[in-house]
């Protein structure tokens, strides 16, 4: 077994894993100086598209020929060659810095907003695909990190181990692990089971860096293996 496949399955059994922490001010100054304008709605074709496009808006750091929209949909297994910095990033430096340092540069990377008193469906990532001739979900190196930007005690992130949430009696409760990601920290969160974002906030809007990371790049890897050994809390 590879190293890049083991450190994958130990970290598919963290619910939430801390990678980082960086300077909130200068990343809430860059914030305030993007154009809200610049912040359309997700583009989903779910049945749930008209409340994700109220609730979910972003523009792209990192996208396929530096389109600050053209990466905002479900598609994230499509090829992902050509990412670019966008406009919007390369006027945010320290932005730029935070997603270079987490090994985001040339991977997908978008700020999105959940807009007060959203959500996200219940998912996971890659259960619509097959498993390749190993067993394995083909994008199984997929690693997402959020680095909060403006957010409020009222937001959580909260993963469902993905068998307790398709096999449990619902009626005898199940156990969700909750964490609020402070402003300026970065966190591996769990998309290999089914997770999803609230903010239960009825005033405040939540804006986050998304990061879409490949565990087999080697600044992601260190980062993560560094951080993983580390790691005392719950296992799914």
């Amino acid at each position: 077994m590879s190293k890049f496949v083991d450190l994958a399955e130990k970290l598919s059994k963290i619910p939430h894993l801390h990678v980082g922490s960086y300077d909130i001010e200068k990343l809430q100054t860059e914030l305030a100086s993007i154009d809200p304008a610049l912040f359309v709605p997700f583009r989903s074709k779910s049945r749930h598209t008209e409340y994700l496009a109220k609730f979910w808006h972003g523009l792209s750091l990192v996208a396929p020929s530096g389109s600050i929209h053209g990466d905002l949909t479900e598609e994230g297994y499509a090829g992902r060659t050509d990412s670019q910095w966008t406009p919007v990033a390369e006027q945010s430096p320290y932005i730029k810095e935070v997603i270079t340092d987490l090994g985001g540069e040339g991977q997908r990377v978008r700020l999105m907003c959940v807009r007060a008193g959203g959500s996200f469906p219940w998912h996971r990532h890659g259960t619509e695909i097959p498993l390749n001739a190993v067993g394995m979900r083909p994008n199984w190196y997929e690693v997402i990190v959020h680095v909060p930007i403006k957010s409020n005690p009222q937001v959580t992130y909260e993963v469902i181990e993905a068998s307790v949430y398709e096999l449990s009696d619902y009626s005898a409760g199940i156990e969700i692990h909750k964490r609020n990601y402070p402003e300026g920290e970065a966190w591996v969160f769990n998309a290999a089971h089914y997770h999803n974002v609230f903010n239960r906030s009825a005033t405040e809007d939540r804006y986050s860096i998304m990061l879409t990371l490949d565990l087999r790049m080697r600044k992601t890897f260190d980062i993560v293996s560094k951080a993983v050994e580390g790691y005392e809390g719950p296992l799914l």
